[in-house]
């Protein structure tokens, strides 16, 4: 399923700010993956989170900005969103 969302486009949830964004993104399947530099914004490599980890750990406890209404954007154009 992450593979096939690779060529899709993804709901971007929530991004942390810096330089080098950590983006919390939705996939079509409506599971929730972390995305950041080190695993190069491939979502096979992305970590998958809840809805409650979103809330109460990015948003909640970290500089994390919700991006509402969320943007979609494809896949493979994560690592250019996030730079």
């Amino acid at each position: 399923m992450v593979d096939d969302a690779q060529n899709e486009n993804v709901k971007v949830r929530a991004k942390s700010p810096g330089n080098h964004r950590i983006l919390v993104v939705e996939l079509p399947s409506g599971e929730l993956r972390v995305a950041h530099r080190d695993t190069g914004y491939d979502l096979g490599r992305a970590k998958p989170v809840g809805e409650e980890w979103l809330r109460e750990n990015a948003i909640g406890r970290h500089t994390f900005v919700e991006v509402d209404p969320p943007e979609k954007i494809p896949a493979a154009d994560l690592a250019g969103y996030a730079g």
